[in-house]
């Protein structure tokens, strides 16, 4: 506050004055209030007065913040209308490279762009390693426009010294570029930087919103705080801060040094720019700071000798999104498509210069040539420039560079981008032609590097004087070479340069032998089409081609070879011309298969193709026209010329010269395929006859069949013709030749029956029950053929059924018989014990199954089991249905017994009606009485006495009229005279005709209400007194009073009233007038009909006068008119192939109302309607159909279904004895491959012969599938490592996949010729015993072989043979092969030799037995290795557990719910609302959660305790529902549109109740009720046209329309107001994860089906795995264990005593096998 003194202005107190601003205002006490120190008022006697002397005012003029936060509006958007953003980068750049430009090691710069919005973003974050700043220093880059001239430091600004290409890192400058770039792209900067060898970190903010703050508060604007800290502290962040800046706090532990700048408030223009054009930008900086990326060389790609200028800088480019979008990396040192690297990678030749100018200015430059190459320039073009849309504008010869500059610019080695220099006068193009053709000037790129003395704008894009001072003529050019200035004539050099890189690097085209001109038609362009100059020949790259002269083409598709008809130059030319390129027209060769004529440019001509190559491929295609006819019988019975007997398939190739199979000729541009055609004349006595003709289509698994013709019967000579022919035309002759052809003779005779097969078992095989075998006799070739005369057939039963036929070659063959039970033999009744005890009125229950005669449940046609009761009258007859089952569950009628006071023994008779053979059964029923209520008895008692007066039923009592009858109870009594106990359960029951108003204590005390006689009446009057439960118990008596009209209503039958009276379904009262009391008094009423209303007890009052009387009727429903379903599902019903409905199907017999009718005549039956896939419903009751609902189905195929066996192997190769690889898929219904298959459940049979129908037979081999490898696929099942047999021959494989116990999957069979592979060793068919000789003159006993199939018969040694008593021999057979190549190992064959005779006896004796032990060890051992083997199988066997996929589907980043609920869990409580619903959509989960916002935090409790529990802990904050006060009423009401199932018009933008979308994890009977409470009838739409259209058809159908929301976010309410603000729901992010989670997927719930499949199959297997290791441990396995043990102690045994009797002497005895032994 101003205090003025009057005394220094000697003013007295009487005198007025005016105070007054220098404008001329008066202070009031308004503008007191804006008055500030400083300001200067004038003293006026009056408001006009004139000044007497001058005055002075003192004013401040900072600038506006404005000034600092759009400093860089303006300039960065007058960038000459380019994308500036990647250039504010680069001024941040600036500042990290010249902070780490004193690093030792990597130079690291980060740029971060955080645009997860869940992470508080978007946020551009700028970091680097190196020195960091004070908080001097920090301060100082605050200040707008303080460059480092004229900063305060003790030494001042030092230039650095000068480098090569000026990369010396002093690019931050001006003191204004970070500033400009922060504010460019956000609204606020965090500079967060800690100074190398310092301890603290300092932290400086600087955002728009607080200047405004200032502004507004009077404050300082340009103040502010540095935040000193220590590393890694975040305490002065808050949680509601962007969570990313902890995460860069706390990344502060492990740096020495660092700056980091950190924008937030990005502006969204931006942050879509920098999302969508990622690499442009990343690129635009890679071609920015390109020198300073890969050194003073740039990115050669092409160098190979060491780089001594190797850079360290490492510049690092990360964008992270919201999940589950990938971050994207980007390093700029692996951008390869800047325009600085394709200059450099693109020329072949480079020119090096020096410009010096005055005040040490200097500029390096260098100028490098691109060559034209054949065809194209290779200067480079831009891949982001924009391309010229005029389709008609077609350059066929480029000028490389064009108009372009030549030079970009850079300084202190950073890129200027928006200056360029054209050229110079000694680098410009020529007026005239000189040594150096003028297009080469266009084939030059250049780049200037200027140093720090030349002035650039202050965001650096442009240079201020540079291409000024350059073209001054004090500046000095020079040449550069190998590093030295060459003062030399600079023009004359760079114009020496030129010629030479041209000379030695452009490669052009001489066209020779001018022809004329002609027009070319498949040229799309009109305007190119002509001229076209024709030319013989060309000479390219010393080469000469000629026309005529074979060439092959190179980058065509596909790549041929042909003779040149002619070149072609566009334009108009005369004579011998230089091009840099053309076209050739080529005729294709060879002619016979190509009839075309291509033109493509000579490019692409292959150079390097020799003539002989060409030749060559020329004679390769014409091998490729058909040669001959190669013929096969596939099944081995192959016919030769002039052979007279049957034949079999037979298949046919068309080979070529190379022998290889084809079936079309390899003719281009046409298809023409090959037929062969197939004749068989049959010469008969009277001449040639055409028995067969057929014509075969090629097929890629069998070439050309033909399948046997089995009309050849007729015996005599045939000949068979094959000839191909086309398809198109059936010619047999191509260019002048004829097609391959073949003809062979043959004759027919019949076969001798040397095999039969099974036929099919007609009908089914039953226990008990004869059946028959058809044989059908096959001759060697597998046709029909008569049986021998002496056949006797046998028939072997065992695991598999065998028929034998001695005398055949194939003399048995196995069937597999399913046997089906025998007819009914025997009824078993369960229970089975002596007496089964039941109560009266109660039904039995007992179960039934039919047995044939060896104790199988048999089904027959018409079984039925009748059961009856007999020892009392009237009991019931009940029967059972088994025809399909055999068995069934016979659940009596309820035995109605009359006075059952004790037990009574009741005998149940069952049999079978219609198999009078099968034994009747009998089972004893012990009845008890019914503890149900059957008697009631009333009795009066006055209070306080113990006289009981007991009324019987239907007693007529006298009382006085108009006098009350009080003091009445009751008691209840059972079926056997049990009194029972009264309960409030019971007493609710007890209803009475004279009064409505029952008190339920009383009723529960056995007290009955008083009753009121009338005081007149004719007659007595009729009281009743009722227990109703399943079935009523009455008690009545009559009152009649004394001298008293009254009035009596009883119900008659038989008479009617004119007319019928139809009432209401209430109470009716009907008056009666016209009669008198001395009339007789009678009326009779009939036809009273209740129309509609439930069902249940109704009253009918009688007035006359002041009397009344009711008559009590019980309205039961009407006849059956209706089928209903109880719960209608929704259409069409999804059903699974092969299952069951997830729901049975409740169907209700209604009348005409739609009360449920209790009649039990009516039969209801469900049919399907095909091919409509429905079910349809229908009754009918007494002979009248009743129609009933009709259910869609929808069959969708069952995808865990196994139906197929997907076989896989290599079927080109010949199967030689080795192993083969089978993959086995297993195909669903669904036509996918099925996961949940157990590989224990899948087995490869394998056995050798021919194909055996469907089944293997009984000796095929059973392999189990290898484990899988972590290669292959999870659907996959693979056979590896299974060896063919070692025997060579057709062997045939097949796979099946057990289903179950009895049901099985199987393959196709697989027949598979196995050969053998080359010899490598000898072998006898079966091993010989050790032979034993000895030195006798008995041939006998010195035979060493008898018979060994090696084909060496009777092989003894000689008499008096030499030889070592006790010594063991090795008989070596070596097989003598002519083929070199060919190696086969001997066979050894080990004897023993004795010297006489009875000793050979002993050891004959020893070697057979040692010889037979050897055997059972051997085959001891197998047992136990199988057994081993299979244990390991079972063991490695192991369910495909889906856990870790369930687990990651549930880790993975969805929608969910951020409310805090930390009520959940606790005693009756659910949760918060915004927990207990899911939404799948995300738009629909945003507008369902903004319009219960109110409610997503509320809590629900299931009572209102808990609720009030609740209420008091969070002192009444936290809002609470409890269920038990939730009004809610199960409305399955249609929406608006739909009244009775008909539509009242066409809804648009798909309405559905909000309600019906929500997902409910849990508790979803109780989430029902919670949100029909919230949401009520809310209706869902797309948009608002939607909406506003569904309310308007709503409204003018007279209905009422509830709220509407669309997905977009509108709502409109139900009074129909829309628009505004609290109308429109804001974007999920602003909600603050209030919204509804999102479910799991789908296929979550998929998986979990198939992991529990898993599971089962699991515990099947360890089943498994558990019961073989019991059968490994049982006493026979162990009985076996000592048993080998003790063959093989034996064994070592008879072994030992074998080496006593013998000396061992294997070192070199041997015999050989000659003939001459």
């Amino acid at each position: 506050m101003v205090l003025f003194r009057f005394q220094e202005f000697s003013l007295s107190a009487k005198e007025t004055f005016v105070i007054s601003t220098t404008d001329r205002r008066e202070i009031d006490s308004e503008l007191y209030k804006e008055l500030v120190d400083g300001k200067t008022l004038h003293l006026f006697e009056s408001a006009n007065q004139k000044l007497t002397a001058a005055t002075e005012e003192r004013i401040e003029f900072l600038p506006h913040y404005h000034t600092l936060v759009q400093c860089g509006m303006y300039e960065y958007y007058a960038s000459e209308g380019q994308k500036a953003l990647p250039y504010a980068f680069a001024e941040l750049i600036d500042n990290a490279l010249s902070a780490t430009a004193r690093n030792t090691g990597i130079r690291r710069i980060e740029i971060r762009l955080l645009f997860d919005e869940s992470q508080g973003g978007p946020a551009v974050v700028v970091m680097d390693n190196g020195c960091g700043m004070t908080s001097k220093q920090l301060n100082n880059w605050a200040v707008y426009r303080l460059s480092k001239f004229i900063r305060e430091n003790k030494t001042g600004y030092v230039r650095p010294d000068p480098v090569p290409r000026s990369l010396n890192s002093d690019i931050s400058y001006f003191g204004v570029g970070g500033k400009q770039a922060v504010f460019y792209i956000g609204q606020s900067v965090r500079m967060i930087s800690k100074p190398a060898g310092s301890p603290d970190v300092h932290e400086f903010v600087m955002s728009k919103e607080d200047f405004e703050r200032k502004e507004m508060n009077r404050e300082d604007i340009y103040t502010g705080f540095i935040r000193n800290r220590k590393p890694a502290d975040c305490s002065h962040v808050s949680e509601s801060e962007e969570q990313f800046l902890q995460s860069i706090v706390m990344e502060e532990k492990e740096k020495e040094s660092f700056t980091a700048v950190i924008i937030t408030g990005v502006q969204q223009e931006h942050v879509t720019y920098l999302k969508d054009n990622f690499n442009l930008w990343t690129r635009e900086l890679a071609h920015t700071y390109h020198y300073y990326i890969h050194g003073v060389h740039g990115n050669d790609q092409r160098e190979t000798r060491k780089n001594d200028h190797v850079s360290n800088i490492d510049i690092q480019i990360s964008l992270v999104e919201r999940s589950p979008r990938i971050p994207r990396m980007m390093n700029l040192r692996e951008v390869d498509n800047d325009m600085q690297t394709l200059y450099i990678n693109s020329s072949f030749s480079t020119f090096e210069f020096k410009a010096t100018g005055a005040r040490d200015s200097f500029v390096e430059g260098l100028i490098r040539y691109h060559p034209f190459l054949y065809d194209q320039e290779t200067y480079p073009v831009d891949p982001y420039a924009l391309e010229d849309e005029d389709e008609e504008c077609v350059i066929l010869n480029s000028e490389a560079r064009g108009k372009r500059p030549v030079f970009e610019c850079f300084w202190n080695g950073r890129l200027i981008p928006y200056t360029t220099v054209s050229e110079f006068e000694w680098c410009a193009r020529p007026k005239k032609v000189g040594a150096v053709p003028l297009e080469c000037y266009n084939r030059i790129s250049g780049v200037l590097f200027a140093n720090d003395r030349f002035q650039v704008s202050t965001n650096k894009l442009t240079f201020m004087d540079l291409e000024l001072q350059l073209r001054d003529s004090n500046t000095i050019f020079t040449r550069v070479h190998n590093g030295q200035e060459l003062r030399v004539n600079i023009q004359r050099e760079f114009t020496n340069w030129l010629k030479e890189c041209h000379e030695r690097f452009d490669k052009q085209v001489m066209f020779q032998g001018f022809k004329g001109s002609m027009t070319r038609t498949d040229v799309p362009t009109k305007r190119q089409q002509s001229p076209w100059a024709i030319f013989q020949a060309i000479k390219w790259d010393g080469k000469t081609y000629k026309k005529g002269q074979c060439v092959k083409s190179v980058k065509t598709n596909p790549v041929f070879v042909g003779s040149i008809v002619h070149f072609l130059l566009y334009g108009e030319h005369e004579g011998d011309v230089y091009a840099t390129g053309g076209y050739v027209q080529i005729a294709l060769e060879p002619k016979e298969l190509y009839d075309e004529v291509r033109i493509i440019p000579i490019s692409k001509i292959d150079r390097l193709a020799a003539a002989t190559t060409i030749k060559k491929k020329i004679e390769d295609e014409l091998a490729k026209l058909p040669d001959q006819l190669r013929v096969t019988w596939p099944e081995g019975n192959a016919w030769a010329e002039d052979d007279a007997r049957p034949a079999g398939t037979l298949m046919v190739e068309i080979l070529n010269k190379k022998g290889d199979s084809v079936s079309r000729l390899p003719v281009a541009g046409t298809t023409k395929k090959l037929l062969i055609e197939l004749k068989v004349i049959w010469h008969s006595p009277k001449g040639d006859v055409q028995t067969n003709s057929y014509i075969g289509a090629h097929s890629s698994k069998w070439e050309y069949w033909f399948k046997s013709m089995g009309n050849l019967s007729k015996l005599g000579k045939y000949t068979l013709h094959l000839q191909t022919m086309l398809n198109d035309n059936s010619a047999s002759e191509w260019a002048g030749k004829r097609l391959p052809n073949y003809t062979l003779n043959f004759s027919i005779k019949e076969g001798e029956a040397i095999s039969f097969v099974l036929g099919v078992i007609s009908s089914p095989v039953h226990f008990g029950v004869p059946f028959s075998i058809h044989l059908d006799f096959r001759d060697e070739f597998d046709y029909p053929t008569q049986p021998p005369c002496d056949i006797k057939p046998q028939l072997e039963c065992r695991n598999l059924h065998t028929v034998h036929i001695p005398g055949l070659k194939q003399d048995s063959q196995s069937l597999q018989i399913v046997l089906q039970p025998g007819p009914p033999h025997t009824l078993v009744v369960f229970p089975d014990g002596d007496v089964l005890s039941v109560e009266n009125r109660t039904p039995a229950n007992f179960r039934v199954e039919i047995h044939d005669e060896y104790q199988n449940i048999t089904t027959h046609p018409k079984l039925s089991v009748r059961c009856q009761l007999l020892g009392a009258p009237d009991l019931p007859v009940d029967v059972v249905d088994c025809s399909n089952t055999g068995s069934g569950l016979l659940l009596t009628k309820p035995l109605l017994l009359k006075t059952v006071n004790a037990e009574q023994i009741l005998t149940a008779k069952f049999n079978i009606p219609n198999h009078r053979t099968v034994a009747c059964v009998e089972r004893k029923l012990r009845v008890l009485p019914s503890s149900r209520i059957s008697r009631l008895e009333v009795y009066r008692q006055e209070e306080g006495s113990e006289d009981v007066m007991v009324l019987q039923n239907a007693e007529r009592i006298d009382w006085t009229a108009g006098d009350t009858l009080g003091n009445l109870r009751f008691r209840l009594y059972d079926e056997g005279n049990r009194l029972v106990s009264l309960r409030p359960k019971l007493t609710t029951k007890i209803k009475v005709n004279w009064t409505a108003d029952i008190n339920a204590e009383e009723l529960s005390q056995g007290k009955l209400p008083a009753l009121s006689v009338p005081s007149q009446a004719q007659r007595e009057h009729f009281y009743l007194v009722s227990f109703h439960d399943q079935h009523t118990v009455n008690f009545s008596f009559i009152i009649g009073p004394a001298n008293s009209v009254y009035l009596v209503v009883k119900k008659k039958r038989g008479y009617k009233l004119q007319g019928v009276y139809t009432f209401k379904p209430h109470s009716v009262c009907i008056y009666m007038y016209g009669f008198s009391q001395a009339s007789s008094g009678l009326l009779s009423v009939c036809g009273v009909r209740f129309v509609g209303g439930s069902l249940g007890p109704r009253e009918l009052c009688f007035k006359y006068q002041d009397m009344k009387e009711f008559v009590r009727i019980e309205v039961t429903a009407g006849p059956p008119v209706q089928i209903k379903l109880l719960k209608e599902p929704e259409m069409p019903l999804q059903v699974v192939n092969g299952q069951g409905l997830d729901a049975p199907l409740v169907v209700l017999l209604c009348d005409e109302w739609g009360n449920p009718s209790p009649d039990q005549q009516i039969a209801i039956v469900m049919k399907t309607l095909s091919p409509q896939l429905k079910l349809e419903f229908r009754g009918s009751f007494s002979r009248n159909g009743i129609p009933g609902p009709v259910v869609k189905l929808n069959v969708i195929p069952d995808p865990n279904k196994p139906v197929e066996l997907s076989i896989e192997y290599d079927k080109c190769i010949s199967y030689f004895l080795v192993s083969v690889v089978f993959t086995v898929v297993v195909m669903s219904e669904e036509g996918t491959p099925v996961r949940t298959v157990c590989p224990a459940n899948l087995s490869m049979l394998l056995w050798k012969g021919t194909a055996s129908g469907s089944y293997p037979p009984s000796t095929a081999s059973t392999l189990k599938c290898s484990k899988r490898k972590h290669t292959e696929k999870d659907d996959c099942f693979c056979f590896r490592d299974k060896q063919i047999p070692e025997l060579a021959g057709q062997y045939v494989v097949q796979f099946v996949l057990a289903l179950d116990k009895t049901k099985h999957l199987w393959s196709k069979q697989i027949l598979l010729n196995v050969v053998p592979n080359k010899a490598v060793k000898l072998a006898p068919e079966t091993p010989p015993l050790t032979p034993v000789v000895s030195n006798s003159n008995i041939r006998a006993n010195r035979t060493l072989l008898d018979s060994l199939n090696l084909k060496i018969m009777d092989l003894a040694l000689l008499e008096n043979s030499p030889g070592v008593d006790g010594a063991e021999y090795i008989l070596q057979f070596n097989p003598e092969i002519r083929q070199t190549s060919v190696t086969i190992a001997a066979y050894s064959l080990p004897f023993r030799f004795c010297n006489d005779a009875e000793h050979q006896k002993v050891i004959v004796t020893l070697s057979k037995k040692k010889d037979r032990l050897s055997q059972t060890v051997l085959m001891y051992r197998e047992v136990f290795e199988t057994s081993k083997q299979l244990k390991s199988e079972l063991e490695c066997r192991h369910c495909v557990f889906y856990f870790t996929i369930l687990t990651k589907m549930e880790n993975q980043p969805r929608r969910k719910c951020s409310i805090p609920d930390p009520f959940k869990g606790s005693p009756k409580v659910l949760g918060k609302v915004g927990h207990l619903a899911q939404v799948e959509d995300d738009d629909a989960a945003k507008v369902i959660s903004w319009h219960i916002l109110g409610d997503m935090d509320c809590v629900v409790t299931e009572t209102t305790s808990a609720a009030k529990r609740i209420y008091d802990d969070t002192q009444g904050r936290q809002q609470v529902i409890p269920l038990e006060t939730v009004f809610w009423r199960p409305n399955d009401r249609p929406l608006p549109h739909i009244r009775n199932g008909m539509l009242l018009f066409q809804p648009i933008g798909n309405p559905v109740f909000v309600k019906d979308i929500l997902i409910f994890p849990e508790h979803v009977e109780s989430c029902n009720k919670v949100f029909a409470s919230l949401l009520g009838d809310t209706i869902l739409i797309d948009d608002l046209d939607s909406a506003n259209h569904y309310r308007r058809g709503v409204v003018q159908n007279k209905m009422q329309c509830p709220t509407l929301l669309t997905r977009q976010g509108e709502r409109i309410r139900s009074n129909g107001k829309f628009g505004g603000l609290q109308n429109k729901a804001p974007s999920i992010e602003k909600l603050r994860g209030q919204v509804f989670g999102a479910p799991l997927p789908k296929e979550y719930n998929q998986l979990l089906q198939q992991c529990r499949v898993a599971m089962q199959k699991a515990s099947e297997v360890r089943s498994e795995y558990n019961s073989h290791l019991e059968h490994l441990q049982s006493p026979q396995m162990k009985q076996k264990q000592q048993e080998l043990q003790q063959q093989e102690q034996e064994l070592r045994d008879l072994e030992g005593s074998l080496g006593m009797c013998f000396r061992q002497c294997r070192s070199g005895c041997f015999l050989n096998a000659k003939p001459d032994f």
